[in-house]
Formats: structure tokens, sequence, C-alpha cells
């Protein structure tokens, strides 16, 4: 099972690339009002005028492409933009076997961050077990930044996720890993996630099982 991790991550940047030239908004040759002083590079993050968090998601020569990150308002092309630190993310799923805690915070690898996640496995014969795992995540906006016409749906986006860490029952101590995806949306700076996630603790067992979140963004 374990040889699944690195088949994860190479579908996450196979997806990650197929995204990429839909997703993102090229203001040209410059960026707005940013100032330029120490250069501007992928993973920075910015807020607009109206409260809008954007991300640098990639810089060649002087264009660079955002994506959304948290959207309050409408978008304007010409709002006055500056620089905030990485984005923070903490959330709670819940599922039929398992609840865990998460958190992730934006790097200059974005669309990838670090994530980190702990929690409980239950609802099996095994008992309960305590879940430490770390690992990545990848996001995936579903619409183009400038484009007023995006349904509430498309103002979300895709969440994936690999870790791998360990299992705690007793004196025990066991690998574990856990993979999945959901869609996730915000509403300011509180977000709300459903997807699938599975889990394998080795010698144990492997479970697939639909999730719902919260969370927040700060």
């Amino acid at each position: 099972m374990r040889k699944l991790f690195p088949v994860l991550i190479i579908l996450i940047l196979f997806c990650s690339s197929i995204y990429a030239l839909n997703i993102s908004y090229v203001y040209g040759n410059n960026i707005s009002s940013v100032t330029k002083e120490g250069g501007v590079s992928r993973g920075q993050v910015y807020k607009d005028e109206l409260g809008n968090t954007l991300i640098v998601r990639k810089v060649r020569d002087n264009v660079v492409m955002f994506d959304k990150l948290i959207s309050r308002a409408a978008y304007q092309r010409d709002s006055e933009l500056s620089k905030r630190g990485p984005l923070n993310t903490i959330t709670v799923m819940g599922g039929i076997n398992h609840t865990l805690a998460s958190y992730s915070i934006t790097t200059p690898i974005y669309p990838f961050s670090p994530v980190v996640m702990g929690g409980l496995s239950y609802g099996q014969q095994k008992g309960v077990r305590a879940l430490v795992l770390a690992g990545i995540d990848v996001t995936v906006p579903l619409a183009r930044l400038w484009d007023t016409s995006n349904t509430f749906i498309q103002n979300g986006k895709l969440i994936g996720w690999g870790t791998a860490g360990i299992s705690i029952a007793g004196a025990g101590v066991t690998f574990a890993s856990g993979y999945g995806f959901c869609y996730r949306h915000n509403i300011g700076s509180f977000c709300w996630n459903a997807g699938f996630s599975w889990l394998f603790v080795q010698d144990k067992y492997s479970i697939w099982t639909p999730f719902a979140g919260v969370g927040v963004c700060f």
C-alpha cells in the first residue's frame, strides 16, 4: 500500500498541469499597483481593495498569473493589491470511520502545500486508534479569476492530499497513510468541505469514507 503514495503525488502533479492554463488570469506586463521591490515570486499572497485574497501562481519575466483564494466581493482589474503573509487553513472533517483535524499553509511551491493531520479512527473491530499524519495537498481552483459569470460552485476549489504517518492503539504503533479529495468553498474567512477520504492502517484495515467538514482561513 505504501507504493500508492508516490503514485498519488504523480497524479496530483498531472491534474495540476491540466488545469494550469484555465484557472489563472494574466495581468500583462505589470501587477496593478503592487510594488516590485524585492521581486514578486510564486506563492506570494495579496489582498485587493475589496478584501479578496489572491496568490501568485506563476511568474514569467514581467508576466504574473494569479489564483483567487478567498472571494469577498467582485474582482476589479485595477484594484490596488497589498502583500500579506501566507494563508493558513485549519479544518476539522468527520466521516463514518474517522475524524481528522488538519493544518496547511501556502508556500512558494503553490499549488502544493504541506499538511499535517491528527485525529481518531473508529467504527472498526480493531477499536479506536489515534492517527498522526503528514504530507502534501494541492489546490485546484475551478474558475478563472475575473470571470463574472462564475456560479457559486465554480467559485470553490478542489483539494487533494496524500499523507503518511502512524496509527497508535495502546502500546502498539503501526504505519498508516491517508489520501483524499474534497470540494472546498470559502464564506469569508470560514470554509466548508465535502468529499471522500481513504485511510490505510498496516495489517489492520483499509477503508473509504465520505466526509464533511468546516474550517477557518487566516
